[in-house]
């Protein structure tokens, strides 16, 4: 039997389909009745759930299961929900994390190999050296195509960091043509590493979540970590370019309040900082008129992350 996606439910209809358990809460309804407050979760979106009389239904799932569930689609506030008569682990031995997590539209092998051709257009030197280093790992490459750029807000989906820097490095090669007093490998260097970190900060097995490394001690550290250790494998790497790199990362978030430890302290800093801000928010600005294309009228909700409503314009 062919597998409802989310996209796909409509109120009304009774289904059994597999999803994957993103949320799962207990709660007491105003009766005093226990229920599971849940969240469900394929590649085209998500719908939450309901499991009336849970003490008497056993569901021995967890958060980040295939769940296998049996119940009616209805429409509750505006939205629709899954009243759900009963859910167990899915026996399904061919269930592909693709069909279950948003992805990029584009093909990773085919962004990261324009990475490692524009790589080999750099002069000879020890920044092309590490950054042949860090993205001629094999282990790393598969995280790297494999890694959201965040779990929410932008680029939130798998290949959503490649996305995300595959955009950056073409953007910043174009600013350095019209500023072409920028050190040009710096800001090449930039756009590639400043998010590194988030190969680790981020679990994406199954869900977009933090790992408790990631939690502690956040991407910009674990990238100073990463480079520092490719760094010392390379002899006589120049201390000031040493420096120069460590600070990219330092200050890409732009401001203190924002999670930098630095503000940009030189104009490739600067540039590699604007240009992620750039490309973030218009990813985020695209993902929440995507999200609401059949709202009515001339605005959009209010976007949480840009405190703000969107005007639509019609293209």
């Amino acid at each position: 039997m062919k597998r409802l996606s989310v996209a796909e439910l409509e109120a009304g209809r009774h289904i059994s389909s597999v999803f994957l358990l993103h949320a799962k809460e207990r709660k007491t309804a105003r009766n005093g009745s226990a229920y599971l407050d849940l969240e469900f979760k394929d590649a085209s979106g998500a719908i939450r759930g309901k499991l009336w009389d849970c003490d008497r239904l056993k569901a021995d799932c967890e958060v980040d299961d295939f769940v296998a569930v049996d119940g009616c689609v209805e429409l509750y506030q505006g939205a629709l929900q899954i009243s759900v008569r009963e859910m167990r682990l899915s026996m399904d031995a061919d269930i592909n994390l693709l069909d279950f997590l948003p992805r990029t539209q584009y093909d990773p092998d085919q962004m990261y190999a324009a990475i490692l051709t524009r790589l080999q257009s750099e002069p000879e030197g020890p920044l092309k050296q590490l950054l042949l280093a860090i993205f001629e790992d094999p282990v790393l490459a598969e995280k790297y195509k494999l890694a959201p750029a965040a779990t929410s807000v932008h680029h939130a989906f798998l290949g959503g960091l490649l996305e995300h820097v595959s955009s950056l490095w073409q953007l910043g090669d174009q600013l350095c043509d019209h500023y072409a007093w920028l050190n040009r490998s710096l800001v090449f260097a930039g756009t590639l590493l400043h998010d590194l970190g988030k190969t680790e900060e981020l679990n994406f097995r199954r869900s977009f979540r933090y790992s408790t490394r990631g939690q502690l001690l956040g991407h910009i550290t674990i990238a100073l970590e990463m480079i520092q250790e490719k760094i010392r494998a390379i002899p006589d790497f120049p201390e000031t370019l040493k420096h120069q790199i460590e600070h990219l990362i330092l200050s890409h978030h732009g401001k203190l309040e924002f999670g930098s430890p630095k503000e940009p302290m030189f104009p490739e800093a600067l540039a590699v900082h604007y240009l992620d801000e750039l490309d973030s928010k218009l990813e985020n600005m695209r993902f929440h008129y995507a999200a609401e294309k059949d709202r009515p009228g001339m605005w959009t909700s209010r976007n949480r992350s840009l405190g703000r409503e969107l005007l639509k314009i019609d293209p």
